[in-house]
């Protein structure tokens, strides 16, 4: 069935213009338009505060780190004339309220005086990854406590006073939701009723257990030390951010930039097809229409064709969806079996498409739809779906990510723990074959194509980035030196620089790959990051757009240094 609609646009702006931000890679600091140092009583001047200026108002937020000496510096071209809220980021310190005024010549000067944080502030301050360093118990224990970042935070059920058995049911109702159901969104599988009318499971009740140990069940506060990372240092600390808020609840999945420059990103709940225009500000939001009503709404995978159309995969509706955005046409497509209970569409690739003229999707079956993951190849001139088999007796073909080759041949990433493969299915002859994991915590989560044909992709359970070369028929496999990171996605950007996000950490990470250097940027505010997309240049540094999923933001990081 195919759904055609056509759409005006909406526009959604920031009602200030807080910022001179350009697209481009962000150049060496010259003259200052803000500067200042930070220093507190317990360190004096210190190293690795994320320090952030955003006018009232407005959407835009530009943050800068302070060096060794505590110094920060925002650059003349970055922040226009105005006065503008100051706020900063470091676990353990708070920062009375602040406001500095940018001058149309000359440097303004602000120096920070930090406050020791109190031991309820600095828990509100802990990044998940430092919940999980904090707290005791065994690997197997805190890699299924990492599944509950796919909704939310761990504050919630850190800060629960539920104990074991009373936990044990709010695990069990967890299960009934929807993959992108969130507090905001609560979503439920249709089989729900039938999910919560037995008991929890024995995983569920341990998970529970577990919970209820290192939760408020047996105190007001903690049976352990509230533990942080190190701050970043050195060049970790030389790159400017920029975080853009957007409009109407939205819960921004995976980034796409255009050739013009334009960044669209999904909607894991909304649905719709969603722009921003990073130099103004501006999201642009193109409504897709409803196929299944009562199922959950949202998107989950972006991707472009060789005619600079946009793709999403809309989840809960089993539809992939199709904007043109020269005639701002929306067009949709159901998957097959769509109308089996909750048959949903998650990942789409298109970038390779002008091979032969097709693209790759799958779709997740449940119990109630009869059937589990499908895999299928999208004819772009006759908009059929034909579907790819696996080889008789090997196992369903499952993937949480889709990544196409330059020859249109697509690898499937299973973010199971306990799976030791990937998978490749060919784009002549639709024949799947299968790729041995390294030893160790199993399971690939998402990732990208480079220039030379290498598959890179995550780890998330084993907290690594890993890099497949079909030619040699070799992984190799870089770990993520902070514990409990989440890495969630990885991408090279032909130069000698992989970028990755992880989702627990609000750290970005940039892998030098010739010298096995890490840069480890901290963000200036709560992200939840899932996917990257590289804004690669030849001729200076690489930049970085990631998104918060569960904090309506999208992220621009661009190093100063190499």
């Amino acid at each position: 069935m195919i759904t055609t609609m056509r759409i005006s646009k909406l526009m959604v702006a920031s009602s200030v213009l807080a910022l001179a931000v350009a697209a481009s890679p962000a150049m060496a600091q010259g003259p200052a338009a803000l500067t200042g140092v930070v220093s507190s009583t317990q360190e004096g001047k210190m190293e690795g505060v994320v320090v952030s200026a955003k006018r009232p108002g407005s959407t835009m937020m530009l943050s800068v780190s302070t060096n060794a000496k505590g110094e920060y510096s925002f650059p003349a071209d970055r922040l226009a004339p105005g006065t503008y809220d100051i706020t900063m980021r470091a676990a353990g310190y708070t920062l009375k309220p602040t406001t500095a005024t940018i001058k149309a010549s000359g440097a303004t000067k602000a120096d920070l005086q930090l406050a020791k944080a109190p031991t309820d502030v600095l828990a509100l301050q802990l990044t998940n990854s430092e919940w999980m360093l904090s707290a005791p118990g065994t690997e197997q224990q805190k890699i299924a406590f990492l599944r509950c970042l796919d909704c939310h935070g761990l504050q919630r059920p850190m800060f629960s006073h539920d104990g074991a058995a009373e936990m044990a049911q709010t695990v069990h109702r967890m299960s009934a939701h929807s993959a992108n159901a969130s507090p905001n969104f609560p979503f439920f599988h249709q089989n729900a009723s039938e999910i919560l009318s037995k008991p929890p499971t024995k995983a569920e009740a341990e998970l529970a257990a577990y919970i209820a140990s290192i939760n408020l069940s047996s105190g007001e506060t903690w049976p352990f030390k509230l533990q942080t990372q190190a701050r970043p240092k050195g060049t970790s600390t030389q790159a400017i951010v920029t975080t853009y808020d957007l409009p109407d609840g939205a819960a921004p999945h995976d980034t796409l930039m255009d050739k013009a420059g334009n960044v669209w990103f999904s909607d894991f709940q909304h649905h719709r097809i969603s722009k921003l225009d990073p130099k103004t500000g501006k999201v642009t939001l193109y409504p897709i229409p409803i196929s299944k009503p009562g199922f959950p709404t949202g998107g989950l995978m972006i991707t472009m064709d060789k005619d600079g159309n946009i793709w999403e995969a809309m989840m809960g509706q089993a539809q992939i969806a199709m904007l043109d955005p020269k005639t701002e046409k929306v067009s949709v497509y159901l998957a097959p079996d769509w109308d089996k209970g909750d048959t949903r569409t998650t990942m789409i690739d298109a970038l390779h498409s002008a091979v032969d003229g097709k693209l790759w999707t799958k779709t997740n079956g449940g119990p109630d739809a009869g059937h589990g993951n499908k895999l299928y190849q999208f004819d772009l001139a006759s908009k059929k779906f034909n579907e790819v088999l696996p080889p008789a007796g090997k196992r369903d073909i499952a993937a949480y990510g889709l990544v196409t080759d330059s020859n249109n041949n697509v690898y499937g990433l299973d973010n199971n723990p306990a799976q030791r493969q990937i998978w490749r299915s060919d784009a002549k002859t639709g024949e799947t074959t299968y790729v041995d994991l390294l030893i160790g915590v199993g399971g690939a989560r998402r990732g990208h194509i480079d220039a030379q044909n290498r598959l890179w992709f995550s780890q998330f359970h084993a907290n690594r980035y890993a890099r497949y070369d079909a030619d040699k028929r070799n992984i190799t496999v870089w770990d993520v030196p902070v514990p409990f990171a989440g890495a969630y996605d990885v991408q090279f950007d032909d130069a000698k620089y992989a970028w990755g996000a992880d989702m627990s950490t609000d750290l970005v990470q940039r892998l030098n790959v010739e010298t096995g250097e890490w840069n480890s940027y901290l963000l200036p505010t709560s992200i939840n990051t899932r996917h990257v997309d590289v804004q690669k240049n030849p001729n200076g540094l690489s930049s970085m757009w990631t998104e918060g999923q569960q904090t309506g933001k999208i992220v621009h990081i661009e190093p100063l240094t190499p």
